[in-house]
């Protein structure tokens, strides 16, 4: 659909309603508080690259997963690379475009300043929130490694002395219900409280066409309890408890072009329709059993020159799923996830506590992280077409390994007053990781053998096997002017580096070149900027220009298979040099009381400038060629929110549209089935509470004009394409009730 029509779409609700205001006087945009450089201030006072959304604010967007704050945010994508549900992250066409267990993303994300290590630690905590930050650019000084994209922040709400908390009820389409709620206080002098939980559950909204059974039926649950202890004056223990649950059935993508991968006629193993409900599972037993757990402690010391802050922060989780990766009701790349993970993390921050020219931040930071991983891949179909009709019940390759990273951090960052106006940033880390990884792949059944030449299958065979260590040392910094034009106007300029550490592959591989290890990439990042405010304050405007010279990009590849003639198989690679540059800018209008206007435009242009010919001594299956554009950049994308009130006397009535509208972008590098999108969405959203603010009662519809764009696609393993699709129209009612 043409975005200019949505567009107008939305401007043409806010048109219609009444141009009044709910009370006269002067009135401004709210300042709004972030921790981006790990110390409270004014996001229109620092010269980094925010996104920030309030707590009343995400609720009345609705979000609820890290999709939803992408749609709002512009340079910032989210994805699933399987249906397994685990989002990965890109701002300004850097993240990541693997889906193995043991990958992150080049997005660094925080949950209450504690680094969600690997993504699945994402899955059922992202409620019950104060506000959430996105940082953009590198991030390489304050946040460290895997930030070479930038840096997300989800910040709970923190518990009070006043007794107060809230339940918020709502049922959606798909038999859907979803209860979230809070409660806090003092229970004791000086001690306060919150409890906060969240469950759903609901049916699938998806049907295989030819067994009738459904998937992507919900039933979650998570629950979270901070506690802040006062232990003197001077001094506060903030503890963190959670726990989190995921019991639903995944997603199924469609495969259109398997048939003709196989000269078959249209729909005998694919999808004909491009309806995201039809899809075709058969007997695969597709399931979700996901738990975590954790727990951190915050403590915060006043001294008279500055502030220690320790955080000492402790995560597991486990998952057992079982994805139907080739979206076709046969076994043509069937996978199963089995891992843990295990994560410990310290930090020691000092942050000066003057108010002259000079101010100071200074941290060390320890981890280690263990991550046991089982991946099971499952192509008995494929290789019963290859070798002959009936032969063939599976065919299984498991990568099963173990991989220890142990990591350290220093850093200091300053900002100096050299004039009323101009500000010096100069910030500098040290990191060292190491990364151990030992395992491999076993070919179960035996059939490589047979597509090897030999007259029956060797089961048991281990095609690949890696034994590897590795240290790594970095150097970043940042360098930054800011400049306050007046009061009311900040130009800013930065130079800064970044790095993510180097990995091992973690999928079933035919060769141990492929396990190998893959280097680290880095980004050196020249950006300009501004943050205006005009009209009384009632108008906020900001915008921004990058360019970004990235080095040994970490991207999936596709290889040729040295010991079976004719197959392929994915890996990780080093694209040696691509560039990248864009810009974006964001709006924030009241043109009266009653009416806010938020809009937001983002463009990239990214290019792979200088190609490898191999991988690590592997033929490429799919040449990358200098000038393709990398995966997750979309060229353009667009956000808006306008959102209105009535004033009925004793009640405020509240209208809102929301609309996003995201390019084409491609999932990986020189895989032609890999380009998905253009993704259009409008939202609407109606409201009704007291001046009280006592209670809310609210309708809404997602995907109001039921698009059905695809939202990520791939090359299967058997050389169809997977398509991920946009959920059809939901829309639901919810009731909240505050106290």
């Amino acid at each position: 659909m043409n975005p200019g029509k949505s567009t107008l779409l939305a401007a043409a609700i806010a048109a219609s309603l009444p141009m009044t205001t709910l009370a006269e006087g002067d009135y401004r945009i709210e300042e709004v508080v972030v921790t981006a450089q790990k110390r409270a201030q004014s996001v229109s006072d620092i010269g980094v690259t925010v996104t920030a959304f309030g707590g009343n604010e995400i609720k009345a967007l609705g979000f609820q997963k890290p999709q939803d704050v992408a749609a709002q945010t512009p340079g910032l994508s989210t994805t699933n690379a399987t249906s397994s549900g685990t989002p990965i992250f890109a701002i300004r066409g850097i993240g990541l475009d693997d889906f193995n267990s043991n990958n992150t993303s080049g997005v660094g994300v925080y949950i209450d300043e504690v680094l969600a290590a690997y993504p699945v630690f994402l899955n059922g905590q992202l409620f019950d929130v104060e506000r959430v930050e996105v940082l953009k650019g590198p991030q390489g000084t304050l946040y460290g490694k895997n930030t070479t994209g930038g840096a997300i922040n989800y910040v709970s709400v923190k518990p009070s002395a006043e007794t107060e908390g809230y339940i918020t009820a709502g049922l959606s389409r798909w038999n859907t219900y979803k209860v979230e709620g809070a409660v806090g206080g003092a229970i004791a002098d000086g001690i306060n409280t919150r409890l906060a939980i969240s469950t759903s559950k609901g049916d699938g909204w998806q049907e295989d066409i030819d067994t009738g059974r459904e998937y992507g039926d919900t039933d979650q649950m998570a629950v979270r309890s901070l506690t802040s202890f006062e232990l003197s004056d001077s001094s506060e223990l903030l503890l963190n408890l959670h726990y989190s649950k995921d019991e639903s059935t995944p997603i199924s993508p469609q495969n259109t072009e398997i048939d003709y991968a196989f000269g078959l006629p249209d729909g005998t193993l694919g999808i004909i329709s491009s309806d995201p409900r039809d899809v075709r599972v058969g007997d695969l037993p597709l399931g979700r059993d996901e738990e975590g757990y954790g727990a951190s402690a915050t403590l915060t010391v006043d001294f008279d020159a500055f502030t220690l802050t320790s955080i000492t922060a402790y995560d597991y989780y486990e998952r057992d799923v079982v994805d139907n990766y080739d979206g076709v009701a046969v076994a043509m790349g069937d996978f199963a996830f089995k891992d843990e993970f295990e994560v410990y993390s310290q930090e020691f921050r000092f942050t000066s506590n003057s108010s002259g020219p000079f101010h100071w931040v200074s941290g060390l930071v320890i981890s280690q992280d263990d991550v046991s991983a089982t991946t099971t891949a499952d192509t008995g179909s494929l290789i019963d077409a290859i070798i002959g009709p009936g032969l063939v019940d599976s065919a299984r390759t498991a990568s099963e390994y173990v991989q220890k990273t142990q990591s350290l951090g220093a850093y200091l960052h300053t900002e100096t007053d050299l004039t009323d106006q101009l500000l010096l940033t100069v910030g500098v880390r040290y990191s060292q990781d190491k990364r151990d990884f030992k395992g491999g792949s076993t070919d179960l059944d035996g059939w490589d053998a047979v597509l090897g030449g030999a007259p029956a299958p060797v089961p048991g065979v281990v095609t690949a096997y890696l034994d590897d260590a590795k240290t790594e040392r970095n150097v970043s910094g940042k360098i930054g002017l800011d400049y306050n034009v007046n009061e009311d106007w900040l130009v800013y300029g930065s130079l800064a580096t970044s790095y993510k550490a180097g990995l091992f592959y973690g999928s079933p591989a035919a060769s141990q070149d492929a396990l190998s290890y893959v280097e680290p990439e880095e980004v050196v990042s020249y950006e300009l900027g501004f943050k205006g405010s005009m009209l009384d304050g009632t108008m906020q405007i900001n915008g921004a220009w990058y360019r970004y010279d990235y080095e040994n990009r970490q991207s999936l590849v596709i290889a040729n298979n040295p010991t079976v003639p004719g197959a392929i198989f994915a890996t990780l690679g080093n694209i040696d040099e691509s560039v990248v540059s864009g810009a974006e800018l964001e709006l924030r209008w009241l043109p009266t009381q009653a009416l806010d206007i938020r809009a937001g435009v983002s463009y990239i242009d990214s290019e792979v400038s200088q190609a490898p010919q191999t991988i690590r001594g592997l033929t490429l299956a799919l040449p990358i060629e200098d000038g393709v554009d990398l995966a997750q950049a979309p060229q353009w994308s667009y956000n808006t929110v306008v959102r209105y009130q009535w004033d009925l006397d004793d009640f405020i009535l509240t209208g809102q549209a929301s609309y996003s509208w995201t390019d084409e972008q491609y999932g990986a590098l020189a895989d032609p089935y890999a380009l998905y999108g253009e993704v259009d969405n409008l939202g609407l959203r109606l409201s009704l509470e007291p001046l009280s603010e006592k209670w809310q009662a609210a309708l809404w519809v997602d995907n109001l004009e039921g698009q059905n764009a695809s939202t990520y696609s791939f090359t299967s393993t058997e050389g169809g394409r997977a398509v991920y699709r946009q959920r059809p129209r939901s829309y639901g009612v919810e009731v909240t009730y505050n106290f």
